[in-house]
């Protein structure tokens, strides 16, 4: 029988939500951003998600406990960014040892305050546990349109390929700090031409195969269009950006980015282009080599990088 750290993070997740059931009203199950369902008697979906946050994998005891709180909420809002959806609700459960300070807990719910008074979702409450080290885990619902909800499945052969901001180096304190691109995904799901959306948490090559795979396409990225905080590979492979990757038609692309950078002040990049070979993603260069990527990305259970 296979442990959590011989089948890695996706796998395990795979087999998990196969066994489970379905719901009229559930529109979109596991294995998006968020699940969907829609609200009875409403023209309105909510949106769900949930995200933990756990001392010495997500952060350090001793970052500054705004910093955490920042991200511990931030990675559910930025959740809920990736499917167009107004933040709403959000629940905290902590788990802590008895020996941590209450000032130090206050600092964190100083810190999901002060972005959720940013972005939208109001703290209703949560539980307190005890345990050997601090934990939190987040849960959030959102509100869209009815039938609105920006997803992975939707990218096209042909769509160009868009990331929202640079990417690579957030072990440098961006993974503590981002801001959640929620007013980005909300202008998305207004604009035409868009197909997939997704935030990048585990890094640009893990999330676009999610995209592929969900979409039934391949990808090409074009190295010398990818901004970066550092090097090539750590702008694939690092991780933690929360930027939003999507795609558009290219039809509708020139207008998309000039209306984004109206509002928004810099544009978003074009990457690359969506390919019809299921689950080929390559990187092409300025000689014209293009070469096959192979992911490296982080996942929990495999000890590191695979």
């Amino acid at each position: 029988m296979k442990t959590l750290g011989e089948m890695g993070e996706h796998e395990a997740i795979r087999r998990l939500v196969g066994g489970l059931g379905s719901h009229p009203d559930l529109s979109v199950g596991a294995g998006d951003d968020c699940a969907v369902a829609h609200s009875p008697c409403s023209d309105f979906d909510q949106v769900f998600t949930s995200d933990p946050v756990i001392e010495h994998v997500h952060f350090l005891p001793t970052h500054a406990p705004g910093r955490i709180g920042n991200k511990a909420v931030g990675r559910v809002l930025s959740d809920m960014a990736a499917m167009g959806a107004h933040p709403q609700w959000i629940l905290v459960n902590v788990v802590a040892p008895p020996e941590l300070e209450m000032a130090f807990l206050e600092g964190i719910y100083a810190g999901m305050s002060a972005l959720c008074g940013r972005f939208g979702g109001t703290i209703i409450g949560g539980d307190l546990a005890q345990g050997k080290q601090l934990e939190l885990h987040l849960f959030g619902t959102g509100i869209l349109p009815a039938g609105t909800a920006l997803l992975r499945s939707g990218a096209c052969a042909g769509d160009l390929i868009f990331v929202s901001g640079p990417l690579g180096c957030s072990i440098e304190g961006h993974h503590l700090d981002f801001v959640p691109r929620v007013e980005e995904g909300l202008f998305l799901r207004e604009s035409s031409g868009v197909g997939a959306v997704m935030d990048i948490s585990d890094g640009l090559t893990t999330d676009l195969r999610h995209i592929l795979a969900q979409s039934g396409v391949g990808a090409e990225l074009d190295v010398g269009r990818i901004p970066k905080n550092g090097t090539l590979e750590q702008a694939l492979y690092d991780g933690e950006d929360y930027e939003l990757l999507f795609t558009v038609r290219p039809d509708c692309a020139e207008a998309l980015i000039e209306h984004w950078a109206e509002r928004f002040g810099t544009p978003p990049a074009c990457v690359g282009r969506i390919t019809p070979q299921p689950d080929k993603l390559s990187l092409s260069f300025p000689d014209g080599r293009v070469s096959t990527l192979f992911d490296k990305a982080f996942e929990h259970f495999s000890g590191g990088r695979v």
